[in-house]
């Protein structure tokens, strides 16, 4: 009887443990910062991997076209202990952020309109695919020869470029969002403001964040071009300045500036901020390893 009662307890805790889906994944082994640690070193560890090319690479070009890396960092050095980097990097950071800013405001209020109002969606769709295929150094020529070279041009480039790209985004995540939460909404007799900050928006949080990090690459991208055409300030410049001269050095060291910077909003901002407005989500990663 003893070892009946065994077995039956031994299948009992099975079958608890296949419904409730506990115990069915091993779990990974190792401390509280054994995932983290190992993440960080991954990364660094792919970082390093592309400065071994780059060595490997100038080991086989000549310096004028691919320069060293311990000599190209430290121009970047000189970049940054000169001043020069937080002047010229911060005219970029603030054109990019303004015109993404204004690039947002449009962009999510047209994408849940477009998600969620048929004939809206009809009448917006055109310029939108449009807006989306025009590429952004049109744009950029388009708008300096509006405004000028001004920072009204390089703000409403940017704008322009990355709002339907955005809207798109935040318009397909409208469209997949759980029809049940609406329905519960409407049973409750929820405001049209309660609706969208209370059912529609918590459900687009993926959606959105996707387009912010895709919306500031492309904002990076199209204002160092707008910044190439003739401004006197900015990233873009610079590396104009280094292409002038023919020097590859300054034209990398520039652009590792900017990538570092890059980086730095992506994984510690950006990052900073998924983690904060998900954190009420369960984490579930079953298939993954």
């Amino acid at each position: 009887m003893a070892k009946q009662e065994k077995a039956l307890a031994a299948q009992s805790e099975v079958g608890v443990a296949v419904s409730t889906g506990v115990g069915a994944i091993p779990r990974r082994r190792g401390g509280v910062w054994a995932e983290p640690i190992q993440d960080v070193v991954l990364r660094v560890a792919g970082v390093l991997a592309l400065v071994l090319v780059w060595w490997i690479l100038s080991l086989i070009f000549p310096p004028t076209l691919v320069p060293k890396p311990m000599e190209t960092f430290g121009e970047v050095a000189a970049i940054i202990t000169t001043g020069d980097f937080f002047y010229e990097m911060g005219a970029t950071l603030r054109r990019v952020l303004v015109g993404f800013g204004i690039a947002m405001v449009v962009a999510i209020p047209l994408g849940i309109v477009m998600g969620t109002l048929r004939n809206l969606e009809s009448f917006f769709e055109p310029p939108v695919i449009l807006g989306l295929t025009m590429p952004g150094l049109i744009w950029a020529v388009l708008m300096i020869m509006f405004f000028g070279l001004t920072e009204t041009s390089a703000y409403a480039a940017v704008a322009i470029t990355i709002c339907p790209m955005l809207a798109i985004s935040i318009w397909q995540g409208t469209k997949s969002i759980d029809k049940d939460l609406v329905d519960m909404s409407k049973a409750f007799h929820a405001g049209p403001w309660s609706k969208v900050m209370d059912v529609i928006i918590p459900q687009l949080i993926s959606h959105i964040l996707a387009a912010i990090r895709y919306g500031l690459g492309l904002a990076w991208k199209v204002v160092v071009v707008v910044e190439m055409f003739g401004f006197s300030n900015g990233v873009g410049y610079q590396v104009v300045r280094g292409f002038n001269i023919f020097s590859m050095k300054a034209v990398l060291a520039w652009a590792i500036t900017f990538l570092v910077v890059m980086i730095v909003i992506e994984f510690g901002f950006i990052g900073w901020l998924e983690r904060t407005v998900t954190a009420w989500r369960p984490k579930i990663e079953a298939w993954r390893r």
